[in-house]
């Protein structure tokens, strides 16, 4: 008896045939193919990037990393190839502030660890002079250090082991000022008195870049610009004149 005649009809089977999208190109090659662009120079960079802004505002403990490599647009894997860890990438982004900063700072630290040694009071003056001129335009002169503030105020107010990156930086940078303050008034540079002037020239800068909402809104900006910026190294530098004069205990 035919299998027609039992009541069963012959189901022709035809050869499986692999989706492709849009493209023609199957998906797992491109998935390769991703993988592949996911090891290279480019992603490595935008993740640090991503990764600056994501932890700036969430912090390490509220960000993730998956936000992190949506942000990056690339996979999720890419992280762990370049990192190996979140804690890894959490340093890598210190790292690439310092980086960022060193070379718009280094040159006159060098030039001010060269004259140390023979400076008298008012060359001391002239350098921190120099110095606050120098870190106003690193803190306000660029759209990143805005970026770079947020990650740096988290790591005082809740440091990490990206801390010590940032101090490998900041601690130098401020130990130079301190010395030339300690010239300035004949003082102790490894005295409190000495390293807290120093502090408070540093800080009178801050407050631009920490608190630029209540900046711009007393001035009536939206934002500070280069005619903004010019006005407040001429304030500070003379504030910094009134800081290295006054009166007071220099032990």
């Amino acid at each position: 008896m035919s299998r027609q005649a039992s009541g069963h009809r012959a189901v022709s089977r035809s050869p499986r045939i692999r989706q492709r999208p849009a493209g023609g190109v199957p998906r797992r090659q491109i998935a390769y193919r991703r993988a592949l662009k996911d090891r290279g120079a480019e992603t490595r960079a935008r993740l640090i990037e991503a990764a600056l802004d994501v932890f700036g505002r969430q912090g390490f403990e509220g960000a993730t990393t998956r936000q992190i490599a949506r942000a990056a647009n690339a996979n999720l894997a890419a992280i762990l190839y370049h990192f190996g860890s979140k804690e890894a990438l959490h340093r890598a982004v210190a790292q690439h502030i310092v980086d960022s900063v060193s070379p718009r700072i280094g040159p006159l630290l060098a030039t001010v660890q060269a004259q140390l040694a023979e400076i008298d009071p008012p060359g001391a003056r002239r350098l921190i002079g120099r110095m606050v001129e120098t870190f106003v335009d690193v803190v306000l002169g660029s759209k990143e250090a805005e970026r770079w503030a947020r990650f740096v105020v988290r790591e005082q107010l809740d440091p990490t082991p990206a801390f010590e990156v940032i101090y490998g930086l900041m601690g130098p940078a401020h130990t130079m000022l301190t010395r030339l303050v300690a010239i300035a008034l004949g003082g102790d540079p490894e005295s409190p008195e000495m390293k807290l002037r120093a502090f408070t020239i540093l800080g009178q800068g801050l407050v631009f870049r920490v608190a630029p909402t209540l900046v711009s809104r007393r001035l009536g900006r939206k934002a500070l610009g280069e005619k903004e910026r010019e006005a407040i190294k001429r304030i500070l530098t003379s504030q910094v004149s009134a800081i290295l004069t006054m009166g007071g205990s220099h032990a």
